[in-house]
């Protein structure tokens, strides 16, 4: 999958009017969800994605935060808020990521990466439903 086919898919999941917008979208969720999964299930998750998108996951600070939904929705809106894109927008945004994140996972690896989160964000990744065609 190439960078402009998953910030695509970020874009149809998530509503958002631009390219950019996806592209800071995708860069705040995958910053906040490596902060919650340990190195190395960051580095698996990495592989799947294109490489300037895996470079967030992977230079996150991996300190296991362990995040309940609405810390991580809180955690995307502040860096939302810092790249000057409104951070109301971060639970919308938040679902569109995990959306295409999920979509581009293997069920084993979605699997791996729910195991580490609390139960309360799993939901996120739950219920996808992109249509590839369209992007």
């Amino acid at each position: 999958m190439e960078d402009t086919e998953f910030y695509g898919l970020v874009q149809e999941a998530s509503h958002a009017d631009t390219t950019d917008g996806a592209q800071i979208a995708s860069e705040a969720v995958l910053e906040t969800l490596g902060e919650t999964l340990t190195a190395g299930e960051a580095e698996n998750v990495a592989t799947l994605l294109p490489g300037e998108l895996a470079t967030h996951l992977e230079n996150a600070d991996h300190d296991g935060s362990s995040y309940d939904r609405e810390a991580f929705v809180e955690r995307v809106g502040e860096r939302l808020r810092e790249a000057e894109l409104d951070s109301d927008e971060a639970e919308r945004y938040t679902q569109g990521v995990t959306d295409a994140l999920a979509a581009a996972l293997t069920r084993n690896e979605l699997r791996d990466v729910k195991a580490q989160l609390d139960a309360g964000i799993h939901p996120l990744f739950e219920g996808v439903d992109i249509d590839r065609e369209t992007v």
